[in-house]
């Protein structure tokens, strides 16, 4: 399967609103781009910058995207949708993966701003002064901010035009060498930054304060710590570009005022680590719930949303993206018949396009149909009734999953197969009905129930009298007949007379 999603951008060309699809992008030369899912809006616009005119400094002032929309008749139309944040853009992606059978590319028309450069000035420095020895040594540190301090983007962002004045001065004007550089003692060097520690396990301090000396395996866990300090007192850090605690002043002291009942530092990421026991214990875990979890842990009470998503995440890090699980189907079924030959399995798929041309060694699946020996045994010692439904499948691939059912001397019910298709159309009914005929319900004399979809109608007739009289009888749900007598006539008492008439 596709790990990225492959997009074409358009730029310095023009934009049709109304054509025979719609609206629709022209330039002279399109770029072809394959971007991860797994990406920010401010990464997705850096990217775009890369791909455009690589000789001109530039920024991106709007990106609209080629929307497709598909209308009666199964035709697509294309509208215009305007991408301007990390919302906009995780919509796009999800109006891509839904319509990427119909629509295999994302289009994408990018309006840049040149941007100016800046004229590097004649310098009258004193070289001598800035190679004395004098020089103070910087220190790297991270700063915690009280909650009435603002943190500026100047904090976070280094300016493009500083770095190029600092390279262009390095370049016209080189430094001569210290005399310090000439009498270097080696072991002083290379000894260790912090001796006292050197043989001591890493630090735990049980009231949450760093210490210096502090070690951290790895470049996460010191940003965990951070989060969860800041979390807890509810304060903020600016960012200085370091991972080493070099110089520690104390607990925060700073009055908490709460003005929010939010936290920025307190994301999704964090929160899925969190809940990642409790999800691993019941992935049904309800959304309320992990709300409840960082309310008690950490006294913030956080979005719906940010607990949704905190939730997908903790499942795709215990069990599998959908990505990976679809790719993983193929290898799943073929275990599973080598492991029981007697299993019935039948997959279709389509090829995969990247534009006009054919991805080689990608499949698309379209329709899967499954059904395990013991059902298929079972089947034989049940009443000869085969009951068939479908329901519809709302998750990020949508579809539909199509079950049969039977029921044993006792009332019981047994299931008999299953199958996943695009939807409870004629094909798809067509597909399921003629795999559990073949596999399944070999015998002859079965009574169908079903509901009075004309997709189940429409196969039936042409199943060449496998569903047909003296092979099948075609009964309907007494349950759907009453089901859509009450939405006709809203009569609740004639319809418990119709399930009794029926039953």
């Amino acid at each position: 399967m596709e790990r990225g999603i492959s997009l074409k951008m358009y730029y310095n060309g023009q934009i049709f609103p109304q054509t025979s699809e719609g609206v629709s992008f022209v330039c002279e030369n399109p770029r072809d781009i394959v971007i991860p899912f797994a990406i920010t809006y401010e990464e997705f616009k850096s990217i775009l910058c890369q791909c455009g005119d690589n000789q001109v400094l530039k920024r991106v002032v709007n990106i609209f995207y080629r929307q497709p929309v598909l209308v009666f008749g199964g035709f697509v139309q294309f509208q215009m949708m305007n991408v301007v944040d990390e919302g906009s853009m995780q919509g796009m992606f999800s109006i891509y993966q839904q319509t990427r059978t119909q629509v295999s590319i994302l289009e994408l028309y990018v309006e840049f701003e040149e941007l100016v450069e800046v004229d590097l000035p004649k310098a009258n420095i004193d070289w001598t002064v800035y190679n004395s020895e004098s020089e103070e040594e910087f220190e790297g540190t991270y700063h915690i901010v009280g909650p009435t301090e603002e943190v500026g983007e100047d904090d976070i962002i280094v300016e493009s035009n500083v770095a190029d004045v600092a390279n262009a001065l390095a370049s016209q004007y080189p430094s001569r060498e210290p005399s310090f550089m000439h009498a270097l003692d080696v072991d002083v060097m290379n000894a260790p930054e912090f001796p006292e520690y050197i043989n001591s396990n890493p630090v735990v301090v049980s009231d949450g304060e760093f210490v210096v000396g502090m070690e951290f395996s790895s470049r996460e866990t010191v940003i965990a710590a951070i989060k969860d300090y800041t979390i807890r007192r509810g304060v903020d850090y600016r960012r200085k570009f370091c991972w080493v605690v070099r110089r520690y002043n104390g607990s925060h002291t700073c009055t908490r005022t709460r003005i929010s009942q939010d936290h920025a530092k307190l994301n999704s990421d964090m929160i899925a680590e969190v809940i990642k026991p409790l999800v691993e214990a019941d992935p049904s875990l309800k959304v309320k719930s992990i709300i409840a979890e960082v309310q008690s842990k950490f006294n913030y009470t956080t979005s719906y949303r940010k607990a949704w998503l905190a939730k997908q995440k903790a499942i795709a890090n215990l069990f599998g993206g959908w990505e990976a699980s679809y790719e993983a189907l193929p290898s799943w079924f073929e275990a599973m018949v080598q492991k029981d030959p007697s299993a019935a399995v039948e997959i279709e798929t389509a090829p995969a396009y990247q534009g006009d041309e054919v991805v080689h060694d990608v499949r698309i699946l379209t329709r899967v149909f499954w059904s395990f020996y013991p059902c298929i045994r079972a089947f034989r010692s049940c009443k000869p009734i085969v009951q068939v439904d479908g329901t519809h499948l709302y998750e990020k691939y949508k579809g539909a999953l199509l079950v049969a059912v039977s029921q044993d001397g006792n009332g019981n019910i047994v299931p008999l197969a299953f199958a996943v298709v695009e939807g409870e159309t004629s094909d798809a009914w067509h597909f399921f009905l003629t795999h559990l005929r073949t596999h399944v319900v070999t015998r002859d004399g079965v009574g169908l129930i079903s509901d009075c979809h004309d997709s189940i109608t429409s196969t039936i007739a042409c199943s060449n009298g496998s569903w047909e009289p003296p092979r099948a009888i075609r009964m309907f749900c007494v349950r759907h007949i009453a089901s859509n007598f009450l939405r006709n006539f809203k009569a609740p008492y004639l319809q418990k007379l119709i399930v009794n008439m029926g039953t």
